[in-house]
């Protein structure tokens, strides 16, 4: 007897909560070919320069001048001389981000 009781007001219960419950309605938007919002960004190559790349000319002293009793005499440093190289890191590309 208990058993049936509480099968009964359990369905009783389930009964009222059923009945107070509302269907919500709503309208909703949907573009049906699925088109995406991107922004498209350049990005410019990218290179990694080496200002000693290439050697040219080696490092040399040079003396200058009269060699006489009371003249002047220079030493003169040259410095080496390279050619800058250039080195490809990334090709330039667009990228797309979403909306």
């Amino acid at each position: 007897m208990r058993k049936v009781l509480l099968t009964m007001s359990a369905l009783a219960a389930a009964v009222s909560f059923s009945a107070t419950a509302e269907a919500k309605y709503y309208k909703k938007h949907v573009d049906e070919r699925s088109a995406k919002c991107y922004v498209v960004e350049y990005i410019p190559s990218t290179y990694k320069y080496n200002t000693k790349g290439k050697l040219v000319t080696g490092e040399s002293t040079t003396w200058s001048g009269e060699i006489v009793d009371g003249g002047k005499v220079y030493h003169r440093r040259n410095p080496a001389v390279y050619m800058t190289t250039k080195k490809l890191v990334e090709q330039d590309h667009y990228t797309l981000t979403g909306c």
